[in-house]
């Protein structure tokens, strides 16, 4: 899978996870501040991508990522590391 599609999936399980526009989400998006994921939200988020990407996502990893970016680019190094 390339970034791109990374990128692409995570910005679609986001928009229908907070209930928006795929094309609101760039990677710069701050989860907190501009996505208004909360810590059940990111959860939920997490649980969705672990399911999509067949891959485990630590609480540290999940806590650290603070921008959409932050998450793509977790996911990339894991699947590139497989």
């Amino acid at each position: 899978m390339t970034y791109p599609e990374i990128e692409a999936t995570v910005k679609e399980i986001l928009a229908k996870q907070l209930t928006m526009e795929a094309g609101r989400i760039n990677l710069e998006s701050r989860l907190v501040e501009d996505l208004g994921v909360d810590s059940f939200g990111s959860v939920e988020v997490a649980f969705e991508l672990e399911e999509k990407f067949n891959i485990k996502i630590p609480d540290a990893a999940l806590y650290e990522a603070k921008t959409v970016k932050n998450i793509v680019d977790y996911i990339a190094s894991v699947k590139e590391g497989k």
